[in-house]
């Protein structure tokens, strides 16, 4: 773990310094006094510093809140990351100071009014204040998305957690953005598998697979559940895992099949009766077997199967619902 003590290590070591460099006695001697400045009376400065911006954005905020607060903005804020220095290690408990007002805020009738100008402006502050503060990621997040409605915002700050912690919530909801407000299943996909892999619940490995399927991906879906079939010990979730294997293969043959009757339709202008003509035009590289090694179909002028199988398609609520 680095020391919150790094930067002040030199100082008892001026005189081996002057030394090594050849500074004249006298210089020395400034050296040596300045050696014995008691640390603390180093550290006020930076300490007096922090305070005072901690301090003036504190009455900027309530300014705003009394004179000017039917806008919904906070005005003009602090760096962050410059805070973060100055608070020579306490920076948890600098960022826990604006998260409190950032929490004031989100709850503040004018700004809900607003619709929340300030919100991601305020949750950037805190966490580059504390980019490890997980809370502050997963709540705004939701106010960005759920309560703004901006889906983009709310990206743009779990990247940024996703980056710092290793919160499976995180990633989570930063799949959860991907898939359900920009429709990138893939990219959905891939973030909520991580969030599977950092200890999130079991019903996600289902969910991954069927975004990585939905989004026209089976091959990853299948290499991603052959992969956990090898790791799961459970009995009752293997089976679920192998019925899901079985249905991925489905869907990938049927629509493999699908696509090639299109290509056959546009070609010969009428429809195939049997999977072997497919083959014979060259639509088909070869006739695919389902996951029990029986033959699929064609029928009113699509791919069908004997077998039982869950469509691996998402039900995805319409925008404005």
């Amino acid at each position: 773990m680095r020391s919150r003590r790094a930067f002040f290590v030199l100082i008892p070591e001026f005189g081996a310094l002057k030394r090594l460099e050849g500074v004249s006695d006298s210089q020395g001697g400034m050296v040596g006094r300045l050696s014995r400045i008691p640390l603390e009376a180093m550290l006020l400065p930076c300490v007096l510093l922090a305070a005072w911006a901690v301090h003036g954005t504190n009455l900027r905020l309530e300014a705003r809140s009394v004179a000017r607060a039917p806008d919904g903005e906070v005005g003009v804020l602090p760096d962050g990351n410059a805070l973060r220095v100055f608070s020579l290690g306490f920076e948890r408990a600098v960022a826990d100071l604006f998260w409190i007002r950032t929490v004031y805020y989100i709850g503040d009738e004018h700004a809900s009014n607003a619709n929340w100008p300030a919100a991601e402006r305020l949750a950037n502050l805190v966490t580059d204040i504390d980019p490890y503060f997980d809370t502050a990621y997963v709540v705004m997040a939701s106010v960005l998305s759920g309560l703004r409605k901006d889906p983009d915002a709310a990206i743009r700050l779990l990247e940024k957690g996703a980056t710092n912690s290793d919160y499976w919530r995180i990633h989570f909801l930063l799949g959860f953005q991907y898939f359900m407000e920009k429709s990138e299943h893939a990219a959905g996909a891939k973030h909520l598998e991580r969030a599977f892999a950092l200890g999130g619940p079991p019903y996600l490995q289902f969910l991954v697979s069927r975004l990585y399927t939905h989004g026209g991906d089976p091959s990853t879906a299948m290499q991603f559940i052959a992969a956990r079939l090898q790791n799961e010990e459970t009995p009752e979730i293997r089976e679920q895992l192998k019925k899901r294997y079985a249905d991925i293969w489905i869907n990938r043959d049927l629509g493999l099949i699908d696509a090639a009757i299109e290509k056959f339709r546009a070609a010969q202008k009428r429809d195939p009766k049997t999977i072997a003509e497919l083959v014979e035009a060259g639509a088909l590289a070869s006739p695919p077997r389902d996951p029990k090694g029986g033959t699929y179909a064609i029928a009113d002028g699509r791919a069908t199967t004997n077998l039982e199988y869950e469509v691996m398609k998402l039900n995805m609520p319409r925008k404005g619902n």
